[in-house]
């Protein structure tokens, strides 16, 4: 019995080293505050010079400026970050810069189709729900990358690696459908995203194999609690 804490130690860890299909899952974060996260944690973190992103979220915010991806190494907090702002713009961080995506709206209480590409020479574009931003350059030096130090959180903004929340960057709502790649997808990738047909799942986060730790009172559902076609 005395081998009994160590034991279950290691089969916590193993649980949270192990990837989760969450193809019928939404992350659920139900407050605003600033505990409620989620941790995603690549399979095999290395350096990025290029990437995309894509997600779904499901909000009634209207106020404040939610934060849905956050991406943060030891040099940059906002290494990589999305968020919505409270004029209702989108922006997306990328090392010391920023890009703003205007005109481009988004639904309460309906699922939003969101991704963010970064290509070569750090040009930048914004989708959601089926419309392109025009396209736009980070102004980083030429030869800057992500390094591999990296910490990913969902729902909140890491105003330093790993914590640093605030709570008018809180998101409070559900996320689902989270995918990254170590490039910039097409956007014929992205239609096809956006319209829920087959496309080729991220090769850096992928949502049907995904490890994770939720945090707070953030936790996981079932995607049909939001189906008003269930049958009650």
């Amino acid at each position: 019995m005395e081998n009994l804490p160590r034991i279950l130690l290691l089969a916590c860890f193993a649980a949270l080293s192990e990837s989760t299909d969450l193809s019928e899952s939404v992350f659920t974060f139900p407050t605003l505050g600033t505990t409620d996260r989620v941790t995603l944690t690549p399979s095999a973190k290395k350096p990025l010079s290029q990437a995309s992103l894509c997600l779904r979220f499901y909000t009634d915010q209207s106020t404040q400026s939610p934060c849905f991806f956050s991406l943060a190494t030891n040099s940059f907090n906002n290494a990589f970050l999305l968020c919505r702002m409270d004029t209702g713009i989108f922006r997306f961080h990328l090392g010391s810069a920023s890009a703003d995506y205007l005109g481009l709206s988004y639904k309460l209480n309906e699922w939003n189709s969101v991704c963010v590409t970064w290509g070569e020479e750090h040009i930048t574009q914004f989708f959601i729900n089926g419309k392109a931003s025009v396209r736009k350059i980070a102004p980083m030096s030429p030869d800057w990358q992500i390094s591999t130090d990296h910490s990913i959180i969902v729902g909140q903004d890491q105003d330093h690696y790993g914590g640093g929340f605030e709570v008018m960057n809180a998101f409070a709502g559900h996320i689902t459908d989270v995918h990254m790649w170590d490039y910039a997808i097409s956007t014929c990738e992205v239609q096809r995203f956006m319209e829920k047909m087959s496309f080729q799942p991220g090769n850096y986060l992928k949502w049907e194999s995904l490890k994770f730790e939720a945090q707070g009172k953030a936790k996981v559902e079932k995607k049909l609690l939001f189906s008003a076609d269930v049958l009650c």
